[in-house]
């Protein structure tokens, strides 16, 4: 499995029994929906921990206000480590408009060299291929196709590896149905991970004191 497993990726929540996913899902759907644009904005802005989780409660929330602040950080010229959990936020909100900005991204970043040090990754595209795939799929559209054709772009860029951006579809499918109250239907696969056993109880934990923080925020706004 290509995917790196962390509390703030929510993998732990997709790997819950689906009784107590529902659960879990209601509430990421619901502080989705009812927390402040500045709130979003703010934590966009706190760093790569809180900015996850906020595009989670964006892609939750179906929250398509704060579109024009993804189209300026997944389009903008500096690195931004948030580009790869734009791609879900991006995929739930979907619609052309998404598919769009998707379009205009692989369009610069299919051209771009490989980054170095590999772990300092700032840029997705098998990533935002998948997700633009997944938006064809979902919209009946092609956008995809040009750059998978044979020697398109993406056979063109140094970094392409077969079936790298088909893996990350698959990822991107679960994501939605997790942040959309759908199953995820990757539970066995995730168990099966050795890497999450680090995170199996912190995950939940951590996502009970989080949250309890934005409500209490929410409350106070009345």
């Amino acid at each position: 499995m290509r995917r790196r497993y962390s509390v703030y990726g929510f993998t732990w929540a997709e790997a819950m029994p689906r009784w107590q996913q529902r659960w879990f899902q209601w509430r990421l759907r619901r502080t989705g929906r009812r927390i402040p644009a500045e709130a979003l904005d703010a934590m966009l802005e706190s760093g790569l921990k809180a900015g996850r989780v906020a595009t989670w409660f964006i892609a939750a929330g179906r929250r398509s206000d704060l579109r024009p602040t993804i189209r300026r950080d997944f389009l903008g010229e500096g690195p931004n480590r948030l580009r790869g959990d734009y791609c879900r936020a991006l995929a739930s909100l979907g619609t052309e408009e998404d598919a769009q900005i998707l379009v205009a991204y692989l369009d610069h970043a299919l051209t771009l060299p490989l980054e170095e040090p590999e772990w300092a990754i700032t840029e997705c595209q098998p990533l935002a291929l998948g997700t633009l795939r997944y938006l064809d799929e979902q919209l009946g559209t092609d956008y995809s196709e040009r750059f998978i054709a044979t020697d398109g772009p993406w056979e063109r860029w140094p970094g392409n590896e077969d079936g790298a951006w088909a893996d990350d579809l698959d990822w991107v499918r679960s994501d939605v149905a997790l942040a959309t109250g759908g199953d995820p239907g990757i539970r066995r696969q995730v168990l099966a991970e050795e890497d999450f056993k680090t995170w199996e109880f912190a995950g939940p934990r951590w996502w009970w004191w989080f949250s309890r923080g934005v409500r209490r925020r929410l409350s106070r706004r009345g």
